[in-house]
């Protein structure tokens, strides 16, 4: 973490340790063996900078974001992570304070958002911080937000792995969500300006080319319609939104070899930027390969700013973008009027 991590992390701290004191003096201190105001994890503010990994458990499974030297990535498909995300996490941590004892009752935890994992939106996400050795500096289940708790961080509910008893907290720990939120998901915008052409092809499915004459037009369908029908040039404008932007939901590592007649999609931008999306494995699962190549010169610094955040993974599409994958001709045509 470099000198800006660390002065933010200290500007946290001292912030947060203003906030816990005016708390202190102006809250209610009648409760016996009351926490209020003690910091969850005492010693992560002196080792916010040893954190080196930030694991999160939930329903979908258990997700690492590692921090090296020339940055942070996802520990199983090393796809660069944003450090914002990475960093504010630990902050968070490290400022946490104990607000109130709430349930120790497991019937209740998911009335928190801490039930047991594996419950749907009423289970709680195990979040693990550990250092370059693996020793665990902060480990906590986090659920709702609560905003009763005064001050610009609000609260949120937690519970300790172990622990029946629950807590409202002050301060927030936002562990992203989905795990794509931890990523740019968005690659490229080839928008109308920069798109001028899209092909479909291959996985036994129909042939469909569209292009658009000039820079600023519209794609227009080239395949000829089938027999008694007409292109339906709204499907085709919603084709052109699959790469503006070209984004994704997840990520890996690469599964295996593509099969060389998997489906794909190739979009072409008027500079000679050529962007090749194939699909892996069934086309409605949404996993893909992406591949970049400049055709041309002027695209070649394009390429080659984009070929480092797609090549070497595999992407997972929405839903949306991978139904399109599958059409055919006639999903862009209409019935021919009489």
């Amino acid at each position: 973490m470099n000198t800006k991590h660390v002065l933010i992390l200290a500007a946290l701290a001292a912030a947060s340790a203003a906030a816990t004191a005016v708390t202190l003096r102006n809250s209610p201190q009648s409760i016996a063996a009351d926490r209020r105001g003690e910091r969850m994890f005492p010693a992560l503010l002196q080792r916010a900078n040893d954190v080196a990994t930030i694991s999160i458990r939930d329903n979908d499974r258990e997700f690492t974001v590692e921090r090296r030297d020339n940055g942070f990535f996802d520990k199983d498909s090393r796809y660069v992570a944003r450090p914002e995300s990475f960093r504010d996490m630990v902050a968070g941590a490290a400022t946490m304070t104990f607000e109130e004892a709430k349930t120790a009752d497991p019937a209740r935890y998911g009335d928190l958002g801490l039930a047991e994992i594996g419950q749907g939106d009423k289970s709680g996400r195990l979040v693990t911080m550990r250092d370059a050795k693996g020793e665990t500096l902060a480990q906590v289940i986090v659920g709702n937000p609560d905003a009763t708790v005064g001050g610009a961080r609000g609260g949120m509910y937690v519970r300790f792995p172990n622990s029946p008893q629950t807590w409202l907290a002050r301060g927030q720990l936002r562990a992203p969500a989905p795990h794509a939120a931890w990523f740019e998901i968005n690659l490229i915008n080839l928008n109308r300006d920069a798109l001028a052409r899209l092909e479909l092809s291959g996985g036994g499915l129909d042939e469909v080319k569209m292009a658009a004459e000039k820079k600023g037009e519209d794609l227009k369908l080239e395949t000829p319609a089938p027999e008694g029908r007409t292109p339906e040039n709204g499907k085709v404008l919603r084709l052109s939104f699959m790469v503006d932007p070209l984004s994704f939901q997840d990520v890996r590592a690469p599964k295996g070899d593509l099969k060389p007649d998997a489906r794909k999609l190739v979009a072409y931008g008027h500079n000679g930027l050529k962007i090749t999306v194939t699909s892996v494995g069934p086309v409605e699962d949404g996993w893909v390969h992406m591949a970049v190549e400049a055709t041309s010169e002027e695209s070649k610094a394009q390429a080659e700013e984009l070929a480092p955040k797609i090549h070497g993974f595999e992407f997972k599409l929405s839903k949306n973008d991978s139904d399109m994958m599958a059409w055919g001709l006639r999903d862009f045509t209409a019935e021919a009027k009489s």
